[in-house]
């Protein structure tokens, strides 16, 4: 199913990507110069790792790896990795930053872990810009891929955002719910309502616990039911929402304004 051009614009509006955990698996050497210095190092290693077995990756522990190795990227790209989840997102963009810039010493994993601090910052042209790097670098990074789709999918790229999540999944290891939540809203937006409906019903059914996917789901078929155009609860949630920023005070921004992350 598809409609014009004007009802998708108003339905991107209407459904933004859902946050996706983007995990980077990366394993760091630590680069010792003695000894007692390497037993340290690994014990922080492994302590890091028996943590994130468990879930995420120990900010303290990482901090401390970090800062014994602040010129090892494996592991900047770690702790900006557990920066992020944390939504610590200032602090891991500048932790990350060196090594994603880095074209003396290219990597891929660093550039990678840039753009998805950048998605979560809303800076979609610079996270573009390194996840275009790191899948140049490495045509098998999965997660590259897929943070290139959520780069476009917000500056209405829609089309080759869907190449993306495509790519992405082709060579996705783990759970693909991410993936398939956000592909299913890149095809919402495009209009082909019921593969949408059907990517989102196949995402649910992995991740049957993600609130979200549900969420999405109901709102995509909820649109096709009406033939593309927005229930009526929706439209009073619009105008809701818009009667309560027309009433707003206004107050001048302190800073350049930048766009809500998806």
């Amino acid at each position: 199913m598809m409609f014009s051009k004007s009802r998708s614009m108003k339905l991107t509006t209407m459904i933004l990507l859902a946050g996706s955990a983007i995990a980077l698996s990366a394993c760091g050497t630590t680069g010792t110069t003695s000894k007692s210095t390497g037993q340290v190092d690994q014990a922080l290693e492994r302590a890091a790792d028996q943590s994130r077995s468990g879930g995420q990756e120990s900010l303290a522990l990482l901090e401390k790896l970090y800062k014994r190795n602040p010129d090892d990227a494996s592991i900047a790209v770690r702790y900006s990795r557990a920066l992020r989840e944390a939504n610590r997102l200032t602090r891991a963009s500048i932790i990350i930053a060196p090594f994603a810039k880095n074209e003396r010493k290219p990597n891929a994993a660093a550039k990678t872990e840039f753009a998805a601090v950048q998605v979560g910052l809303g800076n979609y042209a610079v996270a573009q810009e390194f996840a275009s790097k790191a899948v140049a670098m490495d045509e098998t990074n999965y997660l590259g891929y897929h943070i290139l789709g959520i780069a476009l999918d917000a500056q209405s790229e829609h089309k080759p955002a869907e190449n993306a999540f495509r790519k992405a999944l082709e060579m996705w290891q783990g759970d693909p719910t991410p993936v398939l939540n956000n592909l299913g809203l890149n095809l919402a937006s495009q209009g082909f309502l019921d593969e949408a409906a059907e990517v989102l019903r196949r995402a649910l059914e992995t991740s049957p616990d993600r609130t979200e996917v549900e969420r999405n789901l109901r709102i995509v078929s909820a649109l096709r039911e009406s033939g593309g155009h927005a229930p009526s609860y929706m439209k009073k949630q619009d105008d809701a929402a818009a009667k309560a920023a027309s009433d707003a005070p206004y107050s001048p921004p302190t800073k350049k304004p930048t766009p809500t992350s998806h």
